[in-house]
């Protein structure tokens, strides 16, 4: 079949997005190819129909179990073999999938980047006929970039076990520097670059000042109706924002990377079941979930960079109806956001005295390299030689992103299997193991994700006393324990001091000052109100363009509007005074900065006059 006959039968379009076809035909002409294309683009489409049409397997590689699931759900439905390893499925299931790749029953395969160091999985692979490598999020390789993995690295050394196998790297977002670094890491040969325009017709990105974000959140979710995404900066925010909204009326929930797995695929099987509902998230949510009809994607906080933001904000409008992003912005996010990176950023002397306690700790020598895979309690690291434990926690993933060291069995969340009868005498009157059987059904039979920060909430206790218990109920084989806390690695080079003190600190330095770099783009566009958002966002991705988009904040307030007159206004107040609110939400349909100059136009006029702080009625 040719690649649109493909397109027909199984997905019932008749045409191709730009430049899907194109990038297409690279992948089955054999080339090496680098495919950028915005959030919505279509980009899964330029490896699936590949896969169908090639034979073999092809190997997607994805940093987003989200997203590997939702794809797998997606092309079965259509009949399409398909099929994805995690480290939740046992061994006999992922050797059955393997056993299936090896007979040409499954076209298509998900696994993450980290799956790629298991040498039991690369010795299975290297059995398979294997058509195509599509490296999904490809900007992950980058270290400069917003998303790094350190795993993406070692993407290429698998090249050598098929030498004529190409790759297909794909990103939404690429600066010049990321995309030749994708290039590098990726040992992309003589690579075929296609690069689509990142506007996107029915979206809007806009920035407003906001001294109230909780009641404008509330005047633009009731202005732009349909399911939304409230982006904030941390867990408490998730659940803050998302109960007041609930107080409100919205149908509202919340979202962050330390909910337990089930919890997670509850919360976003509901959301992307609902048109309405709203999730309130860290930058833990949106990026596998593909819900077609987001109304709008809200930032309260400043994010970290303009990467994210484009990729967040992207999440909307891809059922190609109106959509907007809209960021609730206050000057005061700058100094906050300012602050937060630069209080868990370790100074020189800080990086060196981390690494000197690490090495202490561990009693490791100048020079040596041990096969010891090490545990090391974090919090209690911390504590023991005065640390401050996220400068640790920074410092111990910038040891894993240079492959100083080999994280082993990394996790969001603790998991926890009580292995003694549910009838034993030592769950009795055990405040701890009771709340584990009575709120993690099947925990004694598998291992069940598990929350310290919930249980010590619930059971009015802190978490180092429940931590420390569990450790207890370990020892005495009570229970199985994986503590999140435990950070398990092996080193991979010998202990290098002069390292740590030149190379190491210059390399640790020079990223954090492009962090900085990348925190003040974000601060300096959200500040500014003389530049079209969306020529902003494009010139900083190097695609440059002379139109202004004409519907951002921006380029709205340029414009003559005649949709509200103060006759409706003062028509309004005669019946009653007004809080600002109220005003603002009878003129949803109006532009915001218009109403509000209206008001102060018409208590210049002596026409209005304002009740305490905001509230007004007429004068007679």
């Amino acid at each position: 079949m040719t690649p649109k006959e493909v397109l027909s039968k199984y997905w019932n379009y008749n045409s191709f997005k730009n430049p899907q076809e194109d990038i297409i035909s690279s992948v089955l002409n054999e080339n090496d190819t680098l495919a950028i294309l915005p959030t919505g683009g279509g980009k899964s489409l330029c490896y699936q129909i590949p896969a169908i049409i090639l034979d073999g397997l092809t190997l997607v590689i994805s940093p987003l179990i989200a997203l590997m699931k939702d794809q797998v759900q997606n092309l079965q439905s259509k009949g399409i073999s398909t099929s994805y390893i995690t480290n939740e499925l046992d061994q006999n299931v992922i050797g059955k999938i393997l056993d299936d790749c090896q007979s040409h029953k499954i076209k298509l395969l998900y696994v993450s980047p980290e799956r790629l160091q298991s040498k039991l999985f690369i010795e299975r692979l290297s059995m398979v006929d294997i058509a195509l490598i599509a490296v999904d999020e490809a900007h992950c390789v980058s270290e400069w970039g917003h998303d790094f993995r350190p795993a993406y690295h070692r993407i290429s050394r698998i090249r050598h076990l098929f030498p004529k196998v190409k790759i297909l790297a794909l990103t939404a977002t690429a600066t010049e520097k990321i995309q030749n670094e994708i290039v590098e890491k990726l040992d992309l040969k003589e690579p075929s670059i296609f690069k689509s325009s990142l506007k996107r017709e029915n979206l809007s990105y806009n920035v407003f000042l906001s001294s109230d974000k909780k009641s404008d959140l509330i005047y633009f979710l009731k202005k732009y109706h349909g399911s939304s995404i409230v982006f904030v900066r941390n867990r408490k925010l998730t659940y803050e924002i998302s109960n007041f909204l609930i107080d409100n009326g919205f149908d509202a929930d919340y979202f962050h990377a330390k909910l337990t797995k089930e919890e997670k695929e509850k919360k976003q099987y509901e959301w992307t079941q609902s048109n309405s509902r709203i999730i309130v998230s860290t930058n833990a949510f949106g990026m596998g979930i593909d819900k077609p009809n987001v109304r709008s994607v809200f930032h309260i906080d400043l994010p970290n960079g303009i990467e994210a933001y484009y990729q967040e904000v992207g999440r909307a409008g891809r059922d190609n109806k109106e959509s907007v992003g809209i960021y609730l912005f206050n000057p005061e996010d700058r100094i906050q956001a300012e602050s937060i990176f630069k209080a868990n950023l370790p100074s020189e002397n800080d990086f060196i005295k981390i690494s000197n306690c690490l090495f202490s700790q561990l009693q490791i020598a100048e020079g040596e390299l041990t096969e010891i895979n090490y545990q090391l309690d974090l919090p209690k690291f911390a504590e023991k030689f005065g640390l401050n434990l996220k400068m640790v926690i920074q410092f111990i993933d910038f040891l894993n992103t240079k492959e100083i060291i080999q994280q082993k069995n990394y996790s969001q969340n603790s998991t926890i299997r009580i292995k003694v009868s549910p009838h034993s005498a030592s769950l009795e009157n055990n405040r701890i193991l009771e709340y584990l059987q009575r709120h993690y059904p099947g925990i004694f039979v598998q291992n069940r994700e598990v929350s310290e920060s919930k249980m010590a909430f619930d059971l009015h206790l802190s978490i180092g006393d429940i931590r420390n218990a569990l450790h207890d109920y370990f020892n005495t084989d009570l229970i199985d324990y994986s503590d999140r806390f435990l950070m398990r690695f092996r080193f991979l080079v010998p202990r290098n001091s002069t390292a740590f003190t030149k190379k190491l600190w210059k390399d640790f330095e020079s990223i954090q000052i492009n962090n900085w770099k990348r925190l003040q783009a974000m601060a300096y566009y959200a500040e500014q109100n003389a530049i079209c958002r969306e020529r902003l966002l494009f010139g900083y991705f190097n695609q440059k363009t002379d139109e202004n988009c004409g519907k951002c904040d921006v380029c709205i307030s340029k414009q003559k509007t005649v949709d509200f007159s103060s006759i409706e206004l003062i028509d309004y107040l005669k019946e009653q005074p007004r809080t600002q609110n109220e005003i603002l939400l009878k003129f949803l349909n109006s532009p915001k900065e218009k109403i509000l100059a209206e008001l102060q136009f018409l208590i210049d006029e002596l026409k209005i006059q304002p009740i305490g702080l905001d509230s007004y009625k007429l004068i007679e």
